[in-house]
């Protein structure tokens, strides 16, 4: 699109879009345009890399980008339409329609992006930027992508059905002001490569700046590499964020299942703004040093437990993050309120007998 006519780019169930190595071909689908890729479980929609098979890796490519109207708080100057310039140099995003709306993403793969632009300068797998809630997102892989998985800048844009795997930075991003939902998540870090499960801020330079970052979490599972050298959280909250986590298992982070920063961040926990209820936790340390009275708040149902109990969570070429038969999250499940969250019982993305990622992801490795 050219970012004022309306454009639709219509992709069939089946297809399989090659972005170009050589010069970091990526996709960006601008403002006032629409991507309308919707797959199903048996004929995803695969955006990779045009490398062989056993050639491909983390940054062959660039990623998929959304550019949305919706509100974003980067304007520190109380301007009503904000607006910001995307990384890699990738479209302007922003603007004052919170219902905005980008297309449909559904049964989509996004494998071995990440290509870094400039130093410091990658794309992540999927950028949501400023993207409205009338877009939909379900059922979506990142997979081997160089930098984030998904980030969310800004927007109201929601989502279910997310994996990030062997992500090369965080797995979950988002900042910006951004306040959709998602229900049912999945990271699952492998060596290598890997930062944080979840990086969330509100704004990197004014941590108090407007909309404030205000997403709504249920049914989360975070698999973490516990060999990894970095600075490798669960979640990591800073900057001022709000939001809401819930049902959410947690294990395997060498850093630590739960990092809380900031004034403004612990501020927004002792007003309401923010929360964390019905968690389970399996690091060591489970918590960075000075977060720890936040979990066990009166009421939340967080638990130190010794494991999760999943089927086959660390297998790094099929994994299987179901419970298994026993596991401690099989109830104490309760989801938040809202027409867009599922009933589910249970705690973390998945129960006992459904792997919803069945048929369409892939964990290949090269």
């Amino acid at each position: 699109g050219d970012d004022t006519q309306p454009t639709n780019l219509l992709i069939e169930a089946g297809t399989v879009i090659y972005g170009e190595s050589a010069t970091n071909g990526f996709l960006v689908i601008t403002r006032s345009s629409t991507i309308t890729a919707e797959g199903t479980a048996t004929q995803p929609i695969v955006f990779t890399t045009d490398l062989l098979d056993g050639a491909r890796a983390r940054g062959s490519w660039g990623g998929v980008v959304l550019n949305g109207r919706a509100p974003i708080n980067a304007c520190t100057d109380g301007a009503t339409d904000c607006e910001a310039e995307g990384e890699g140099g990738t479209g302007v995003y922003g603007g004052s329609n919170a219902a905005d709306n980008s297309g449909v993403l559904k049964y989509v793969r996004i494998e071995f992006g990440g290509t870094e632009v400039s130093p410091d300068n990658e794309i992540n797998g999927l950028s949501l930027n400023g993207v409205g809630s009338g877009t939909e997102i379900d059922y979506l892989q990142v997979h081997m992508n160089l930098d984030d998985g998904i980030e969310f800048f800004g927007g109201s844009v929601s989502a279910k059905h997310l994996v990030v795997s062997a992500p090369g930075d965080d797995g979950l991003d988002w900042d910006l002001g951004w306040n959709g939902n998602v229900q049912f998540a999945v990271v699952q870090q492998q060596s290598g490569g890997g930062n944080n499960g979840i990086e969330a801020d509100n704004n990197p330079d004014d941590y108090l700046a407007s909309p404030v970052t205000d997403p709504v979490f249920s049914n989360l599972t975070l698999i973490g590499d516990p060999t990894s050298a970095e600075t490798n959280f669960g979640v990591l909250l800073r900057r001022g964020t709000a939001g809401e986590l819930h049902n959410v298992a947690i294990a395997g982070f060498s850093s630590g299942c739960l990092a809380i920063r900031d004034p403004e961040t612990y501020d927004n926990f002792t007003s309401g703004a923010a929360g964390l209820a019905h968690a389970r936790f399996v690091c060591d340390p489970a918590f960075e040093t000075g977060t720890e009275e936040i979990p066990f708040d009166a009421g939340a149902d967080n638990e130190i437990i010794p494991d999760l109990e999943l089927q086959d969570a660390w297998n790094t070429g099929s994994p299987d993050f179901r419970l298994g038969s026993g596991s401690p999250l099989s109830a104490g499940g309760v989801v938040p309120s809202g027409s867009f969250f599922t009933a589910a019982s249970y705690i973390g993305a998945f129960d006992g007998t459904t792997d919803w990622t069945e048929g369409w992801t892939s964990f290949a490795a090269n």
